[in-house]
């Protein structure tokens, strides 16, 4: 409440300050503006993409602000989940039927995919207010990313640069479940009002909320600090980025198929721990105490983009980043063995330094024809382990943790090493109405894996100070070293037919590299024998559309056709049925149709539509799932919708300015032998705003409109998948000052 008092007398203050000093505001005729689509439209584009412009942003993100997923979630072939009506604790994505360990995403060009699992965090990476543009590149992706995941598609995000002018926006949000948010902006302008100085701004936000149901916070605080520089001299540009997010969530519960029905909205974890912490009762009830699951996380990224106009036909850029994580994801476990049965609370810690560049020469050449060569380079140090720490309950319910009752579940370092150059060449007059576009990355990543020995004699460190213990010892069976390489190739054309006509065909082999951590490996077989016998998994992605854009009007339908090999899965070795390990032996086959719409039909109306049909097929015969083997074939990718379809409106009546949204999301499945299905739902959202002062928007922003019932987020399992309950309705409001 300090918190918030301060905040809103800043704004109240500022308000009056303006007045009494003269700063002018800049005022947004709103209600005399034309109404403009949401997207961007792609006129000369030979692939299937969608920019998601920033005002759209900042509606569909709603009251929460940070989920730069929920932002884009009307876009064809996306299956968007959150736990939270705000977005706050991050979420699952599918796009095509692939999900975000198989889609890369970047912001300003930096990759964000976890090194180690190729994981995301929507969450975490920025806050929405300070955002340009998000752009979805389904299936064919540019050669030009920096990725070694990519199978499905890839996902760009472009920070909001500083202003010309000064300027400040402040924005204050209350809403269900005690959700409070807080976020000012600074925009300085050019230092001093020279335009031969920088231009700069600074944000902070801080978000908080309860849980939906159960105990705990989601989050308990979010703090986002940003910090962002450009400046301009002579034929040298170049913009800085700082973002850091500081952030502990308490998780919502999963529950199995057969759980849905009795305990869907009001099951979560236990909100008391019960004495004594003795017997399988009172040790399985403990477990699921919910301060034990838990993701404390730190991230900071900081990126730059510096660009050197050689000559007018040749320009040099170079994109260092930085990325640095720290916490863990916390959960708690009964451990029978060696007896007596115990509860420990478990720590699953990552730690990620990520230094990068990459390098680019961009070549001006006739025709309107351009030239890149360029050089992605990265270093990657990913320390992950697992220590467990005894929990000690005492009679009024407090609970200790023992640290010299404690073990380690793993203890692992990857070292990843990234060094792959590439080639574009794009053109959009060498044919007169013929745009061509070429593009070859030649990807190397080395993974330097590295797995130590866990005795019960290493002590609990609460860093990551048992990296330096003396008794620290390398398990040489489960360490390896191999080096991926896979040329990746692209190619697209487009046609022009009419002024409002344009037709493209896109080709491109999308890759995965494996994941750090192998799986379970057999005795009698090192990791190093696995990783020798693994490559790069690889998608053929091919896409044939239309665009027809009459100004006011635009539908642009495209199909597409996925080829995925070499999927990692765990099969029997072919001279040894009794060894079972990862290997190159999965397929899946991928198709649909896809169809965007935007019109505007008359000044103050704009409609946004998608519609989407998704079909992804196992086509592998078998796998294992520990030592029982599965027959998946012609089975369905799980959480896959079939179809899809998605309605987003902005009309104004009597000054307001309302947005409503609605969303189809077809049947899933849950498992991957494809017997838990879950039904299809529709959800409505709204979000309205009425300028009540110059400069001063009054918000109000309601999720689930309706109330639907329905299952969001599954992580889906072999024969059982884990289900998350799709928030009620809920509802926030709030002012929103520029000055």
């Amino acid at each position: 409440m300090k918190r918030t008092a301060i905040l809103l007398s800043a704004l109240f203050g500022s308000l009056a300050f303006s007045q009494e000093t003269l700063i002018k505001v800049r005022v947004e005729e709103e209600g005399g503006k034309e109404a403009i689509l949401p997207v961007e439209v792609k006129r000369r584009t030979p692939k299937t993409e969608t920019t998601v412009k920033e005002e759209e942003l900042k509606v569909r993100s709603g009251a929460g602000s940070v989920n730069i997923f929920k932002a884009i979630e009307l876009t064809p072939s996306l299956n968007i989940q959150t736990d939270d009506a705000y977005g706050l604790g991050g979420g699952t994505i599918r796009l095509r039927g692939f999900d975000d360990t198989q889609i890369g995403v970047t912001i300003d060009d930096m990759p964000l995919n976890d090194s180690g699992n190729f994981r995301l965090y929507p969450h975490e990476y920025a806050d929405v207010e300070n955002l340009e543009s998000i752009t979805v590149e389904r299936g064919v992706v540019s050669k030009r990313n920096p990725f070694y995941v990519e199978i499905g598609g890839a996902i760009r995000v472009r920070t909001r640069p500083p202003a010309n002018k000064f300027g400040i926006t402040l924005s204050e949000k209350y809403g269900s479940f005690n959700f409070k948010r807080h976020f000012i902006r600074l925009d300085t302008g050019y230092l001093l009002g020279n335009r031969n100085l920088p231009k700069l701004f600074v944000s902070y936000s801080h978000t908080e909320a309860d849980k939906w149901k159960g105990p705990g916070k989601h989050p308990e605080y979010r703090d986002h600090y940003t910090v962002g520089i450009s400046h301009k001299v002579g034929r040298l540009f170049w913009e800085f980025y700082y973002d850091k997010n500081v952030q502990l969530n308490y998780f919502y519960r999963g529950f199995t198929y057969s759980e849905l029905s009795t305990m869907f909205r009001r099951g979560d974890y236990n909100d008391r721990l019960l004495y004594p912490n003795t017997g399988a009762t009172n040790q399985n009830h403990n477990r699921l105490y919910y301060e034990f699951h838990k993701n404390p996380y730190t991230n900071q990224q900081l990126r730059a983009n510096i660009e050197l106009d050689i000559t007018s036909s040749v320009k040099l850029s170079l994109k260092p980043y930085m990325w640095i994580g720290r916490g863990s994801g916390t959960s708690a476990i009964r451990r029978t063995t060696p007896p007596p049965a115990r509860v420990y609370f478990r720590e699953s810690f990552n730690y990620t330094d990520r230094p990068g560049v990459i390098a680019e020469l961009k070549f001006e050449l006739p025709k309107d024809s351009r030239l890149f060569l360029g050089y992605w380079y990265e270093y990657a140090d990913l320390k992950q382990w697992q220590p467990h720490r005894r929990v000690d309950v005492y009679p009024d319910g407090t609970f200790t943790l023992n640290d010299n009752d404690s073990y380690y579940g793993y203890i692992q370092r990857t070292k990843t090493i990234t060094n792959t150059p590439y080639l574009f060449l794009e053109s959009k007059g060498l044919l007169d109405k013929m745009d061509i576009n070429l593009g070859v990355r030649f990807a190397s990543v080395k993974r330097d894996f590295k797995s130590y020995q866990t005795p019960t004699t290493l002590p609990y460190y609460p860093e990551d100070g048992i990296y330096k213990h003396p008794g620290l010892t390398l398990d040489p069976d489960r360490t390896y070293e191999k080096t991926y390489r896979k040329t990746l190739p692209s190619f697209g054309v487009g046609y022009q037919f009419t002024n409002f006509a344009y037709g493209y065909f896109a080709y491109a082999k999308n890759f995965r590299v494996p994941q750090n951590f192998l799986g379970t490996i057999p005795s009698g077989v090192s990791a190093q024998f696995v990783a020798d016998q693994l490559k790069p998994e690889e998608a053929d992605n091919y896409d044939l559309g239309l665009r027809f854009d009459f100004d006011k009007f635009y539908i642009a339908p495209s199909v597409y056709y996925v080829k995925y090999k070499n999927r990692l899965i765990r099969i029997a070795d072919p001279n040894d049925p009794t060894l079972i390990y990862l290997r190159n032996a999965g397929k899946v086959d991928a198709y649909g149709a896809e169809l965007e719409l935007g019109i505007v039909p008359v000044r103050k109306v704009s409609i946004y539509t998608s519609f989407s049909y998704n079909e992804a097929k196992f086509k592998d015969e078998s796998f294992y799932d520990g030592n029982t083997r599965y027959n998946i074939k012609d089975k369905t990718v799980p959480d896959t919708p079939e179809r899809m379809i998605k309605l987003g409106g902005r009309f104004e009546l009597l000054g307001f300015r309302i947005s409503p949204s609605v969303q189809y999301v077809g049947s899933r499945y849950g498992n991957f032998i494809n017997t838990e299905r879950v039904s299809p739902y529709t959800l409505v959202n709204l979000n309205v705003q009425r300028r009540i002062y110059k400069g001063i928007d009054l918000l109000v922003d309601v999720v689930n409109l309706t109330d639907k019932k329905y299952v969001g987020r599954i992580s889906p399992g072999t024969e059982r998948g884990t289900y998350y309950a799709g928030a009620p309705f809920t509802i926030s409001v709030g002012l929103r000052g520029r000055f």
